[in-house]
């Protein structure tokens, strides 16, 4: 994998054990709006935003989808309530410490290169 780092920018290129690899940029300050996720597949192309309220694009060897979905008010509420439901013994929140350490731990080894 590569890595470049200055500051507020972080860009990765990384690969996976089943040979899937990816890249992935980050600006912690970007005066731009530009908010874009693509995943390129051997069979097709899924493009959303991530806190944008733009369709998610399917585009396969058939066409163009598009799938409308509303973001919720407070992005983060689903997950908070989810996080509740737990300590209120509703349901089991599916973030956990692990899960929150395994991504800090992914974002501090990328920016180490």
């Amino acid at each position: 994998g590569g890595l470049y780092a200055a500051d507020d920018i972080v860009n990765a290129h990384f690969a996976f054990r089943s040979g899937v690899k990816g890249t992935g940029l980050w600006c912690f300050s970007a005066f731009s709006s530009l908010d874009a996720n693509r995943i390129v597949g051997s069979r097709g192309m899924i493009e959303f935003s991530t806190f944008g309220s733009d369709p998610v694009r399917l585009v396969t060897e058939k066409g163009t989808e598009l799938f409308e979905s509303e973001n919720p008010r407070h992005i983060q509420q689903p997950l908070i309530q989810s996080i509740v439901d737990e300590l209120t013994g509703v349901e089991t929140c599916p973030s956990t410490g692990v899960t929150g350490a395994r991504t800090t731990r992914v974002m501090e080894q990328i920016q180490r290169g």
